[in-house]
């Protein structure tokens, strides 16, 4: 059954998160705007029958579109984050969609034992802008390697003990961590980073939350792109996202 996705990504977004899409067989895509869209894309007016729609942020642009999907129930993916306040009601958002910040989350939800206790996750992603000179330190996969971080607000806002670190970076790269350590019979301590070219990584991201909200993996209301299923980062593996892991297991006795 084919996959009917609507965009409305801004720059070179769009073009890039096009290419991703159509890679995958079975998804048809439609551009919502005055750009005439891309080969292999259709050039449409409203999101209706479509089965999910893709904006760069709520702006006064896309606005419009967000909302035409929400009245007919369509899930929206939105690359940054939605606007505190924003009405969503019984419909299905994901937010951060581009963001390191909702990649680490899916990281870290995808190693998280329902089973056992948990004692601590640590998030960490970069954003663009000039390198810290202080902070915390972080050590993502190389090339980005270490970078001085600072504090930041959870994605895993119903989560308790998660510690979030944002590291600008000048570099072309996007890097991501996150290390997960529960309780089942020992502490488990499990580290999985991404890196890769942060335009490829972006459009890698908000497509596949996309995908996986057109394909129902995520509940209503608002959700950062990890889902329980994990569909997310099985289409984003699929896609071409590598993910390292490390994982270690320390015995607590009785």
């Amino acid at each position: 059954m084919t996959t009917r996705v609507a965009l409305h990504l801004s720059g070179g977004l769009g073009l890039r998160a096009s290419r991703v899409l159509l890679a995958e067989a079975g998804i048809q895509v439609g551009f919502l705007s005055d750009d005439p869209g891309h080969e292999g894309t259709d050039s449409i007016l409203s999101v209706a029958g479509w089965d999910a729609l893709a904006v760069s942020d709520v702006s006064e642009a896309s606005d419009p579109h967000v909302k035409e999907a929400l009245a007919f129930d369509i899930p929206v993916a939105v690359g940054t984050h939605l606007p505190d306040g924003y009405p969503v009601g019984d419909a299905t958002v994901v937010t951060g969609a581009a963001l390191g910040s909702g990649l680490a989350a899916a990281l870290a939800l995808s190693v998280s034992n329902p089973s056992g206790e948990p004692v601590d996750t640590q998030l960490a992603w970069t954003v663009s802008g000039q390198p810290l000179g202080m902070g915390t330190p972080v050590t993502f996969p190389e090339p980005v390697g270490p970078l001085w971080a600072g504090r930041a607000e959870s994605p895993l806002l119903r989560r308790p003990q998660v510690t979030c670190l944002v590291a600008p970076d000048d570099s072309p790269w996007m890097a991501v961590v996150a290390n997960v350590r529960g309780r089942s019979n020992g502490v488990a301590n499990r580290t999985l980073g991404v890196v890769d070219d942060g335009n490829f990584l972006q459009a890698i991201s908000i497509s596949a939350a996309l995908v996986a909200a057109a394909r129902g993996a995520y509940p209503p209301g608002v959700n950062n792109p990890g889902d329980p299923g994990g569909v997310y980062l099985q289409l984003a593996r699929a896609a071409g996202m590598e993910i390292a892991e490390f994982s270690s297991e320390r015995s607590t006795g009785d």
